[in-house]
C-alpha cells in the first residue's frame, strides 16, 4: 500500500495512507501498554492534523498482548475519540480476534467499528465510510 507519511514507533508501525485514512500495524510479540496507546494516539493527531479520520488496523499475523488499560484508553480519549470516525480491524488468529472482540465488546468505542478477516474487505468498508464522512 502506497502511504503519505510513515512513523515506526516502538511496538506499532503507523501510516497516513492519504489525508483522513490512517493504518495501525502492530508487532509482533510484544506487550501493548497504556503508555504505548498514548503514544499511538499523540501521533495519529499529527499525521491528521487534528481532523477527522478514519483507521485500518492492522493485526495480522501477530501475537502480542494489550492491556486492558491500553484498550480503553483506545475506546475513550476524548482527543482521539472527537476525530476517529471508524475502524477497520483486521485479524487472522485466535489471539489477534479475541483482543479485538474483548476491545469492542467492553470497550464499547462510540465510532463504527467492524472486525474483518480479509484485509481487502475492510479496506473497502473504511474508505466507504472515509467517503461518508467527506459528503
Amino acid at each position: 500500500m502506497v502511504y503519505k507519511k510513515y512513523i515506526e514507533l516502538e511496538k506499532a508501525h503507523l501510516y497516513l495512507i492519504e489525508e483522513g485514512f490512517t493504518m495501525l500495524q502492530f508487532k509482533d510479540q510484544v506487550d501493548f501498554e497504556l503508555e504505548d496507546a498514548i503514544e499511538v494516539d499523540d501521533k495519529t493527531i499529527e499525521f491528521v492534523e487534528g481532523k477527522s479520520f478514519v483507521t485500518l488496523v492492522d493485526a495480522r499475523n501477530i501475537r502480542s498482548n494489550m492491556s486492558h488499560e491500553a484498550r480503553e484508553f483506545f475506546a475513550t480519549d476524548k482527543k482521539i475519540v472527537a476525530i476517529r470516525k471508524a475502524q477497520a480491524i483486521v485479524v487472522n488468529n485466535l489471539p489477534s480476534r479475541l483482543i479485538a472482540k474483548f476491545y469492542m465488546t467492553f470497550h464499547k468505542p462510540t465510532n463504527p467499528i467492524k472486525i474483518f478477516s480479509d484485509y481487502l474487505q475492510a479496506e473497502d468498508w473504511i474508505r466507504e465510510r472515509k467517503m461518508e464522512l467527506n459528503q
